[in-house]
Parts: C-alpha cells; structure tokens; sequence
C-alpha cells in the first residue's frame, strides 16, 4: 500500500521533472536515489544517494536496487539511456514497482538520448 510519505515524494519528484531541460539540472528531487549513468556527463548534485555506473547497471542492480526494492517504499530516480531504463523497468515489475514519470532531455552529441525517471512503488489499485 501506498504510504503518504511516498505520495509526497512522488509529488515533488514529478514537479521536479517538469522543469529545467539541461542534464546538469536533470535530478529529479523528492527520491531515496538517484541512479546516473556518467557516461552522459557528471552526476547532477542532490541531496538524496548516489548511484553511478557507466553503461552497465547489473552490478548497482544485484548489489543495491534489488534488496531495496524487496522492502517497502523506497523511490528511485534516475539519468540513463531508455535501454537502461527498459531494463530497469522489467526488473522492477517484479518487485511491485512501476515508473511513473519520465522525460527525455535534450543532451546533443549524444548517439542515445538521456531520459530522466521515477520508479516508485505501485498503488495497490494498479494490476501487474
């Protein structure tokens, strides 16, 4: 069940996303982590942890999403490719977790765009 600590997270994440389009200033605010691919520039500051990785996420995956994704709550933004996040997305289906905001941003020079996200827990109404 969705917490209200996680509604407002959700809220001011999702504000956070409708604003400024440059990857420095991607960060979506209002998450428990943030998981940047460096492979697109430096990691933005926040104020929640950092996760980098560059090009493959298994081992953050195995070694920190997965068991933090096995409890409840836990809000998770993101700077990646859309293939990162596809994969990111299958994973966390299975651990009752759904993105539930993203937007490309505008990163010229770059063969793959950079797509900024939220995974956040499910709502008990939503079915798998």
């Amino acid at each position: 069940m969705i917490e209200r600590r996680d509604l407002l997270k959700l809220g001011a994440a999702s504000a956070a996303l409708a604003a400024a389009p440059a990857l420095a200033t991607a960060a979506p605010a209002g998450v428990d982590a943030l998981l940047v691919d460096i492979g697109y520039g430096p990691a933005p500051a926040t104020a929640a942890q950092l996760l980098t990785f560059t090009g493959d996420v298994t081992q953050v995956w195995f070694e920190t999403l997965d068991p933090r994704w096995r409890r409840p709550g836990f809000v998770l933004g993101g700077i990646t490719g859309g293939d990162t996040l596809f994969l990111l997305e299958r994973l966390a289906w299975d651990r009752g977790r759904r993105v539930v905001a993203m937007r490309a941003l505008a990163a010229p020079g770059f063969a793959r765009q950079p797509v900024s996200w939220i995974i956040a827990p499910a709502h008990p109404s939503v079915t798998a």
